[in-house]
């Protein structure tokens, strides 16, 4: 994950903890093409029609957030290139008020301009900006069994498991034996539709967001299913050249089946934190003094200004701190998903390592 989206995730996290009560809690997004005077004018207009608000507090709420807002407004000279978000709000704590004065430049572009008072802050735009962009569907197929898993950044989740009945084979000859190896091939035909049309419910409403489909589990099976299922042309073409082999078709070949996608997908996050690990470890066995592990070592490293990039796990106590630190010294943070191979490994060495500049 990169730096700006964890921030921008914990920042959210601190904002949709927030509560506040009938329309003290103001969210303003303003998208880049909007023109600032129009936004100045907007706030301007909204906030002399507080007046027509009922409730002396919910009129004193909803204008003393927009009187901030414009305050802020008037300061800057333009719009950022990605827009900006207001989410300014009044909450009451034991009997005492605590204004809230939240002002986001985001890491991506604001889509539509929003305005809207209430008892809590609208976050779902930030939220979409924090997902990973790249989906990566991996489907596993064994005779009878299907699971279908989602790859989302560095981040695993299982979306289908199912099973299918298809009858074993039979030792026995002659005519009954070809009847039901006949009888078997329809029930196992019967299955590769169903897997097709599963699929196509899953996937088809929002195939562009899809990147890539990792075919895996039994080989010979994944194959034939490619080869006799009617899959959809937009499915289809979304299919990996290789098919991964995995020997459980279950949710533990699915994390089997993430860590050799990764290997080649190579437009992919989890490629990345893998690569940077493998390259941390090469450097560790050969004794070379350029890398580093542990909390103690790294820091020290980082303040005498040696590091190069620190690699951190994103559940570590340590993260807040680092986000300062980096920044002092041109350093590159790599935030380590807690879920993969590689964050585990990261994990037993403490839960933070670097590469060092010397």
């Amino acid at each position: 994950m990169s730096l700006e989206r964890h921030q921008l995730k914990k920042k959210i996290q601190q904002l949709k903890a927030l509560q506040g009560r009938h329309s003290s809690f103001t969210t303003l997004y303003i998208p880049p093409s909007k023109s600032l005077t129009d936004v100045i004018n907007f706030v301007r207009t909204e906030l002399s029609g507080t007046d027509n608000i009922k409730s002396k507090t919910n009129r004193k709420n909803v204008a003393d957030n927009l009187t901030a807002i414009l305050s802020e407004l008037t300061k800057i000279k333009q719009i950022p290139k990605n827009g900006i978000a207001f989410f300014f709000g009044i909450q009451e704590e034991g009997g005492s008020t605590k204004e809230i004065r939240e002002i986001i430049v985001p890491p991506s572009p604001i889509t539509q301009f929003l305005y809207i008072c209430g008892r809590e802050f609208v976050t779902d735009e930030l939220e979409e900006m924090v997902k990973p962009k790249s989906l990566i569907v991996i489907v596993l197929i064994e005779g009878g069994k299907v699971v279908v898993g989602y790859l989302r950044g560095k981040h695993v989740e299982l979306v289908r498991e199912e099973d299918f009945y298809i009858m074993g084979k039979t030792r026995a000859g002659g005519q009954s034996a070809r009847r039901y190896q006949r009888i078997r091939e329809e029930k196992m035909q019967e299955f590769f539709k169903h897997v097709a049309k599963l699929l196509a419910d899953l996937l088809l409403d929002n195939i562009d967001s899809v990147d890539a489909i990792v075919l895996g589990g039994n080989t010979i099976r994944a194959q034939e299913f490619l080869e006799k299922s009617d899959l959809d042309y937009r499915i289809r073409k979304k299919i990996a050249e290789r098919i991964i082999p995995v020997s459980v078709v279950d949710e533990t070949g699915l994390m089997q089946a993430v860590k050799e996608a990764s290997r080649i997908l190579r437009d992919t996050e989890i490629y990345e934190e893998r690569e940077a690990w493998e390259k941390f470890m090469e450097s560790l066995l050969r004794g070379e003094n350029t890398v580093t592990y542990g909390e103690k070592e790294v820091l020290s490293a980082l303040r005498e200004g040696r590091v190069e990039t620190v690699m951190v796990v994103e559940d570590s106590p340590l993260l807040d701190e680092l986000v300062e630190e980096v920044s002092k010294y041109g350093t590159e943070l790599m935030v380590f998903s807690s879920q993969t191979e590689s964050g585990a490994q990261l994990k037993s060495f403490g839960g933070i390592a670097a590469r060092l500049r010397w």
